[in-house]
This record gives structure tokens, sequence and C-alpha cells, in this order.
């Protein structure tokens, strides 16, 4: 009815001829990009002429069929509800068929839950893409919509995204932002972790926050989580060196934690079609605001045949990209550096990366935990020292897509696995 408009909606939709049940529909689809294509006009009387050329007119009922075909709505108003009922109901067939499939499969003793999840993952992702692409126009209405607030004094820089823990970072760094990729690196024992655990918490504060995690797993991260809150050191209370008020205080943060209800642990999930699945499966019902992965080095890459574990590892950090965009959030992944560093002894660089792939290219921003050799009083701090209970940290931004780079000094306390803002 709308000729141009209509189609270029439904082309926005990705519709095709796949995503109509019935045959006849299917034809008619297909008649109507070819009429698009070669510039003939919308009309239904052009559209006959096309399929009884193509001798398929006969096989839709003739021009009666694909009058009552095209003719069962009077009124354009409700298309944009039918172009996603359409693109809905073929996601669903889509999924049906992936379950038949894997039902014959199980009967027949083959297959692996590995193909379903891989299968999955795929329909996911095929109805993200065919959702209706922003334009210009459209950003640029928001941009505006954006600067008339600032202009009111009704936008604020925290409101561009979420704030870390430290304020230092927020002004140093910028606050993390929705489609972000950041990646938090350091060598073993310098603390990223603790890093993440302490983000977490924050943001669990504020929504829903996803943690895949093959570095401890559920039930070693959340007494570690209320041991920062409360400043009661997890390790003694085990021992049985905790006060009654110790033991108070930390049972306290434990029921905050746990009323809060807003961690999502996942400690079992191996691979990254496991993890893009969860997360997209969980957003489907309740979207997240935050993502994080301890740590990229830990998780299969899946490498396929020929292919180097750097490679592999460049798929990873694409999809974890992909991922952040898709759901319109941070997604922050931990990753080991080289050992370059400390046979160096010297700060550590992009290249310095561990099995790097696509990290640099994909990282929107890069941080660095590292422990220098002085203090910046010149104080000279001993890592090995176990009785050192305090450890400077500077935290290096090396890459910041949007903010540039930055440091900013921590510290890092030992048994309470817990960093503070370095004060001079």
């Amino acid at each position: 009815m709308d000729g141009q408009i209509a189609l270029a909606k439904a082309i926005d939709s990705k519709l095709t001829e796949d995503s109509f049940y019935d045959p006849t529909y299917r034809r008619v689809w297909k008649a109507i990009q070819w009429q698009h294509k070669n510039n003939k006009p919308l009309e239904l009387y052009a559209l006959a002429e096309e399929l009884k050329k193509n001798g398929k007119l006969d096989e839709m009922g003739g021009y009666t069929a694909l009058v009552d075909a095209t003719s069962a709505v009077s009124t354009t108003a409700q298309y944009g509800y039918w172009l996603e009922k359409v693109r809905q109901l073929h996601i669903m067939r889509e999924v049906y068929g992936s379950c038949t499939r894997m039902t014959d499969k199980i009967m027949a003793r083959s297959g692996s839950v590995e193909d379903f999840i891989t299968e999955m993952n795929c329909i996911l992702s095929a109805n993200h893409n065919s959702r209706k692409q922003k334009s210009v126009e459209e950003a640029a209405d928001e941009t505006l919509e954006l600067l008339g607030r600032i202009e009111r004094g009704e936008f604020r820089e925290k409101d561009m995204g979420l704030q870390f823990p430290w304020p230092d970072w927020d002004k140093r760094f910028g606050v993390a932002k929705s489609g972000e990729l950041i990646i938090i690196s350091a060598r073993p024992g310098m603390g990223k972790s603790s890093c993440m655990r302490q983000i977490v918490d924050k943001w669990a504060k504020l929504g829903k926050v996803l943690v895949f995690s093959r570095e401890m797993t559920v039930e070693q991260m959340t007494p570690l989580i209320a041991q920062t809150n409360s400043n009661i050191c997890w390790k003694e209370l085990l021992k049985g060196n905790g006060t009654m008020e110790d033991v108070s205080k930390f049972r306290a943060e434990l029921t905050l934690i746990k009323n809060r209800k807003s961690i999502e642990v996942y400690d079992r999930d191996r691979t990254l079609s496991h993890i893009v699945t969860r997360a997209k499966a969980f957003a489907q019902v309740h979207k997240p605001i935050a993502i994080f992965i301890d740590y990229l080095q830990r998780y299969d890459a899946q490498q396929e045949r020929g292919e180097t574990r750097d490679v592999a590892l460049g798929r990873f950090t694409m999809a974890m990209k992909d991922l952040a965009i898709e759901l319109g959030i941070p997604v922050i992944l931990l990753a080991q550096l080289g050992r370059s560093v400390e046979k160096e002894n010297r700060e550590p660089r992009m290249s310095d990366l561990r099995e790097s792939g696509n990290l640099e290219q994909d990282a929107d921003r890069i941080i660095f935990l590292n422990a220098p050799d002085h203090r910046p009083d010149g104080t000279p701090q001993f890592l090995t020292d176990n009785d050192v209970r305090f450890i400077y940290i500077d935290a290096i931004q090396a890459k910041g897509r949007s903010d540039g780079t930055g440091r900013s000094g921590m510290m890092f306390d030992r048994p309470l696995t817990k960093f503070s803002q370095h004060v001079a």
C-alpha cells in the first residue's frame, strides 16, 4: 500500500523469504524484491505481471489468490507490529527446528550439548541481526536531545556511564560506557580479580551484573566480596581469630549481598559459545548492566583446524566487543600479562598482553595494574616480603578510545584483597 516506504521498513527489519511460513507469501515477497531491485513499480498489477511472466502466478492460484494474499488488511497503521510479529514467528520456528534436530540426535545417541549451544547461539545472533539498524538521522536526534538536557542542566558526567569505585578513575580514565570492551590486565598476584570484584559490587547496587569466572568459584568469590565491604579478613575468621563483633559485621555484609540478588556468577562455563549464549539468553529475560570475565587465558579458545591460539583468542575478544555493542553495556575482560614485563623490570605495554590476539584493536580501553619497585615518595617496596601489608599499584590506562590515556595511584591491601585510592 505504501510502496517504497513500507518496503524500506521491511528491509530494515531484515525480512527474507524464509521469514514467511506460507510458500505463497514467500513467492510474493520474492517478486516484490525483484520489482524493487529492477526499479519496477510496487503495485499489484505489476507484481501480477511479473509472477505470470515467471510462471508463478498459477502456482499461487491465479490473480484472485494474489489479491486475497495481499489484501488481508485495509490499513498500514499496525505495519510495525506485524513486521515484528513475522520476525518473531520466524525465530520461533528456527528454535523449534533446532530442538527437533537435537531430539533426533539424542534418540540416535549422536551429537553433543556443544552442538546445541552453538546452534542456539546462531539463532540468537540472527535474532539480533534482524533488528532495525539505527539511522544517522535518529542518532542525530538523540544527540540533539542530549544537548538540550546539557543546556537545561539535567545531564551530568555520571549519566554517560557507570562510575568506578575510585573517583580518580572516573576523573582520569572516564566512566565505563555502554558498548565498551574494557581490558584490565596484570601479572599474577597484582590484584586484577580483586579489582574486578570491587567494580562488580559497586555496579551490582545499580542493577544485574553477570560474572563468568574460571579463576574462582562462586563459593570462593562471595565471602571475598563481603570481606572487601566489611574490612574483616575472611581468612582470619576461618582461623577463628575474629571477634564476635567481626563475625556480626561479616554476617551483615553477606546478608546484604544475598538480599540484593543482583550478582549472577557462572563458574562452570568453559567456552566462548557458553558465555555468549548464556549472556544473550539472560538478556532476553533481564538485561544486565555489565558483564565481567575472569580471565581470558583461562577459557577454551576453541581453535579451529590449522588455527593458532592467538587467532582463536582474537575471535573471543571480537565476540566480546560484539556482545558489548549488541546488549549496549560495558564488558570487562581480565587478561594475563606476559612474563617479559617481569623479566625486563619495566612498565607494561599493550604488546605485553599475553597471547594478545586482537586485544589491542578490539578493546576500547586497556588498563594495566603494575607494582613498581618504588612508591611515589621514593620508598622501595619489596613484593616478595609477605609482612608488607600495603602495596603501591599504578593503574595505567594505556588505551582509551574516547577518553585518552591516564594514570591513577592505588594502594592494595593484601589481607583484605582490596584497592583504595592512594593519597600523596
